[in-house]
């Protein structure tokens, strides 16, 4: 089972998020992540058989970023 992680994230733009591409692919896979910068939020989606939340988290501040997950319920989505 996949499991699909969001987090609010304080990467700003391209220049940031560039400096961030090499370690997301080595860690999570080209395909397996993406980022809405035009979110307020700053959107990371993870998509990860494991639950790798403690991990991204701890990337992104290595990097000095804020990254915080954000709960959700498929039951919110009637799905």
């Amino acid at each position: 089972m996949m499991n699909v992680i969001i987090f609010r994230t304080s990467v700003q733009d391209v220049e940031d998020l560039d400096c961030l591409r090499p370690e997301l692919n080595a860690f999570l896979g080209e395909k397996n992540w993406t980022f809405d910068l035009e979110d307020v939020d700053k959107i990371l989606r993870v998509v990860s058989p494991d639950l790798c939340t403690i991990a991204v988290e701890q990337l992104l501040l290595e990097h000095g970023f804020l990254c915080i997950e954000m709960p959700y319920s498929l039951d919110e989505f009637k799905v």
